[in-house]
């Protein structure tokens, strides 16, 4: 379009306008003032810009003068309305509507229009229409340049939603969901423009889903595109992904979630035994099943029964999972048992199952393995009892089951002993190929429980049950004790005798002879009218009520059975003790004094049993000296401790042969193997041992020795002494013991069992003799002692005593050798302070004349001092001598005349001597008379004067002499 400008009302609506329609195909040129109108065509779009909401855009108008003339105006078009203008000339005049006045500008060089704060209104194509004054024919911009302008709104929000229509944050996990179940999901995106693009994807993999929908409102798309997929085990750690696509954003948004898939297992596998194995060893079952998630829950089964480690603790199940990359489990479970003969041709069962298969009701996956195990025989024997006489044809079965079944062993056990089936004189059968046992003729040692072992190639088996083979005999006994003793005294308590069968058929005892020291005592039941509470009890049973010192007995007992009564038994002894008598405690001296020792003697008149001295004795006559005894103490009771069997064979050797008595060396290694001279002599075997006694007699210690023989009923006691390797001789005797025994041996000091206490504490544990030397004795010992004898049947009464402890006269503080006072001193005293109890006096003495109470120029201070346990010092006496100067001539001290001797002295006490201490008192003064040798000293040059000398009186005399 070409126009001739007329500037009048430039783009005033009621301006006159010269309007000229479809000028595009009219006259090329037409020289008239008027504004161009656009033409309604169906142009191309020369440019399209993108830009977003709220930013500014610049569309550029293309004007090329060089090619089509002079430009005339510019007008911009939004669709069919003009929104700017310019009109070009010596002035340039711009206007733009006054709807985008705020928002539009025109710019010239280069000819654009700028949009500011883009708005979806915005959107829509723009049309640069030019006009030139003369138009050159080269120019081709008849239609205009237009301009498609695109207003872009990324999304407010991508946001996915469930089938509940509940919100799936980015990242997060849905389910747990099975496989084959639904996955319902819906993605939408919010308010953009221009019109989003949705998949939903899996990985690469574009899902396949409905056609998404788009709602618009105010310009602004809403996208929704629903996901309906069918999960399978492709799904498995995927990720699943809503993306979008759109001109308004520079990348993809992707939204995603994951799922909890669960998916039933793939396979199921056991492994383990291959061939067979043997009782006794370890099996291990291995089930291993694959592909699951989550993993499988798994059972064992024995046939039908499931097993579980509660009934049946040898039994180990180890279950474990492991976790694979695709997030299913392989599930590993260990059976491990200990094979036995009731698993043979058992089938193990390995079964699982997890929840998918559980909501599908399918049935569990399994895997199957028969074992076979193969065992030793396993043993029966019948008939369990056997009742026969002597001289009887007696046959003893034995079943078993094996795998494998043929027999390698065949041996029969009585009472743990094997028999000879091998002696046919007495045996029949009893081999693999006839395994019961037929004894031909029975016999009184044929008594007993018979068990039956087979072997096979696996190994032996014994009989669980046995043959209880009853041959009758008369009772062999012996005594039993509960408690078996020794019984104390105090405790009031009972004993019951037991007469045990060691041997016998039958076993029940229908009748009992008791005796104590071979005197028939009672036999039992007695079922006389006088005694009916004796006649319906147990007569192996004897009880002992309200047990002292007169049932010190030997017992014994005899049995009656159906074969007649039995031999009496051997004796048992009741040990009774009972505690020692009152002690009585004395000291020596009866006050004890100070730093020396005190002798505390207990004493008791009654030692008790077993005595408080280890033995009873006649009372031995000493003094002081201790001198020997010259007779023979009585030994009543001896209580025994373990010997080593080599020394009681040398010392019973020496007796048996008769040999002299020598010192007991080391036994040597071959010693308790010692071959008597006699072969009739029998052979020794310990029953008890040895005591040490000190006997303290010629400094020889004693040994007592009990040694008991085979011989029935015979105890031999060796006594020796000898043990030091100090001694020329040894002296042995022989006794046979029966129930108590006595012996005579050299005694002059005994060993005591004594407790001691000291202030009301202990019992002491490091003096348990009978006497006692507290040595020194100090404060600490003036309390009080006690003392009592025991025993194992108690202790005895006690017996105290308050030991008095006296001090002698002892300097606590004494003068010091030298006391130095100034002259000019107005106070002065001298201190001593001396312990002694009972109590003392003080005096004091100067230049050895004791200083008068009436001697005005001193006045002395004493106190009586309290014992002190911090320092251990007793009772004391302080004295202050103080020197009264206001008495004194000119109230102070004469350099000559006051210098003398001073002395502490106390009076002796019951205890200990009068003690002193002395000290120099000295008149101390400063230096006085002061003089030199030469008052006037003439000296001729190069010459050595004569020294001169500086004299003074001090005292201390020591001066410094300064010139």
């Amino acid at each position: 379009m070409f126009l001739t400008p007329i500037w009048n009302g430039f783009l005033n609506r009621k301006t006159f306008l010269f309007q000229l329609s479809r000028l595009c195909d009219l006259i090329p040129f037409l020289v008239i003032f008027i504004l161009a109108q656009p033409c309604v065509t169906n142009a191309q779009i020369d440019r399209t810009v993108s830009e977003l909401e709220t930013k500014s855009v610049i569309l550029t108008c293309p004007v090329n003068e060089a090619k089509c003339g002079k430009l005339h105006s510019l007008n911009w078009f939004k669709g069919e309305d003009r929104i700017a203008a310019m009109l070009l000339g010596e002035t340039n005049v711009m206007n733009v509507n006054e709807k985008y006045q705020n928002r539009v500008t025109v710019v010239l060089n280069p000819y654009r229009l700028i949009i500011n704060d883009l708005q979806i209104g915005d959107e829509d194509i723009y049309l640069c229409d030019t006009t030139f004054f003369i138009p050159e024919e080269s120019c081709d911009n008849f239609n205009g340049y237009r301009i498609e302008l695109r207003v872009l709104v990324p999304p407010s929000e991508v946001i996915i939603l469930d089938a509940k229509g509940d919100r799936i944050e980015n990242g997060n996990t849905v389910g747990p969901m099975q496989e084959r179940q639904s996955l319902k999901a819906t993605c939408t995106v919010k308010n953009t423009r221009p019109q989003p693009e949705v998949g939903w994807f899996r990985g690469s993999k574009r899902l396949t889903t409905y056609s998404p929908t788009h709602d618009i409102k105010d310009g602004l798309f809403t996208s929704t595109l629903e996901l309906d997929w069918s999960l399978s085990r492709e799904d498995l750690a995927q990720e699943i992904e809503c993306r979008v696509k759109s001109a308004a954003m520079p990348e993809t948004i992707v939204k995603k979630f994951s799922i909890n898939l669960q998916v039933r297992p793939t396979s199921i596998e056991m492994n383990g035994v291959e061939h067979h194995t043997v009782q006794g060893s370890k099996v291990i079952l291995t089930c291993d099943i694959h592909g699951a998630r989550p993993p499988v829950n798994l059972t064992w089964y024995n046939v039908t029964t499931p097993i579980t480690t509660e009934e049946n603790i040898l039994t180990e199940i180890r279950t474990k999972a492991f976790e694979k990359n695709d997030g299913t489990y392989h599930t590993q479970s260990e059976l491990i048992f200990n094979a036995t003969r009731f698993e043979n041709d058992r089938v193990f069962r390995c079964e699982a199952e997890n929840i998918v298969i559980q909501i599908n009701r399918e049935k569990p996956i399994s895997s199957a393995l028969t074992l076979e195990v193969l065992y030793p025989p396993v043993v029966k024997v019948s008939p369990p009892e056997v009742v026969t006489n002597t001289s009887e044809i007696v046959l003893l079965n034995c079943e078993y089951v094996a795998n494998p079944a043929s027999l390698t062993n065949v041996v029969w056990y009585r009472n743990n002993e094997v028999v000879n089936v091998n002696n046919t004189d007495r045996y029949q059968g009893g081999n693999s190929e006839n395994v019961a046992l037929v004894i031909k003729s029975t016999e009184k040692d044929d008594t007993g429980n018979y068990s039956c072992q087979l072997s096979n190639s696996i190994g032996k088996g014994v009989s669980e049950q046995e043959i209880n083979l009853d041959v009758q005999y008369v009772p062999i006994v012996e005594v039993v004790m509960i408690p078996e003793g020794p019984v104390k005294e105090s405790d009031e308590s009972n004993v019951t005798l037991f007469c045990n069968i060691i041997g016998a058929n039958p076993s029940l005892l229908t009748k009992v002879r008791w005796y104590a020291n071979s005197t028939l005592l009672k036999e039992l039941p007695d079922c006389e009218e006088t005694n009916e509470d004796l006649c319906h009890i147990d007569p192996s049973k004897l009880l002992l009520e309200s047990i002292g010192r007169g049932f010190f007995y030997n017992y014994s007992c005899e049995g009656l059975n159906a074969a007649g009564w039995g031999p009496r038994s051997e004796d048992k002894e009741l040990m009774v003790h009972y505690e020692p008598g009152p002690a009585s405690l004395s000291n020596f001296p009866l006050i004890a004094v100070k730093k020396k020792s005190v002798v505390l003697t207990c004493s008791v008149d009654d030692p008790g049993y077993p005595d408080s001295n280890r033995f009873v004795t006649t009372q031995a006559v000493q003094n002081n000296n201790k001198k020997a005894i010259s007779y023979p103490i009585l030994i009543t009771y001896h209580t025994v401790k373990a010997l080593k069997s080599n020394e009681a064979d040398i010392a019973l050797e020496s007796f048996l042969l008769q040999k002299m008595p020598q010192k007991l060396s080391t036994p040597s290694e071959n010693s308790s193997q010692t071959i008597l001279s006699s072969e009739s002599s029998p052979f020794n075997e310990i029953k008890e041992t040895h005591a040490l006694i000190d006997f303290n007699y010629n400094n020889s210690p004693c040994t007592l020795l009990t040694l008991t023989t085979y011989t029935k009923k015979l105890q031999l006691v060796v006594l020796y002494t000898g043990l030091q390797s100090n001694l020329v001789s040894s002296t042995y005797a022989l006794y046979r013991k029966m129930g108590k025994f006595t012996f005579n041996a050299q005694m002059i000091s005994k060993p005591n069992r004594y407790r001691w206490l000291r202030g009301g504490r202990g019992p002491l544990q490091d003096v348990v003799t009978k006497d006692w030397t507290v040595e020194p004795v100090g404060l600490d010992s003036r309390t009080n002692y006690s003392c009592y004898a025991y025993n194992e049947g108690g202790r005895g009464i006690m017996a105290t005593v308050n030991l008095k402890v006296h001090a002698p006269p002892f300097f606590i503080k004494n003068l010091p050798p030298y006391t130095g006072i100034l002259h000019s001193s107005t106070n002065a005293n001298l201190t001593c302070r001396i312990e002694c109890v009972p109590r003392c006096e003080i005096s004091w003495l100067k230049g050895g004349i004791p200083i008068e109470k009436n001697n005005t120029k001193y006045f002395v201070k004493e106190k009586y001092m309290e014992s002190s346990p911090a320092t251990g010092d007793f009772e004391s006496m302080l004295s202050v001598l103080h020197f009264n100067m206001s008495n004194w001539p000119q109230q102070k001290f004469d350099i000559e005349a006051d210098n003398d001797n001073y002395t502490c002295l106390s009076t002796s006490n019951s205890v200990g001597p009068s003690v002193k201490s002395s000290t120099y008192f000295s008149i101390e003064y400063s230096p006085i008379n002061t003089t030199v040798s030469e008052e006037n000293v003439y000296i001729e040059e190069d010459t050595k004067p004569e020294r001169i000398f500086c004299n003074a009186r001090a005292n201390p005399a020591f001066l410094q002499m300064d010139f």
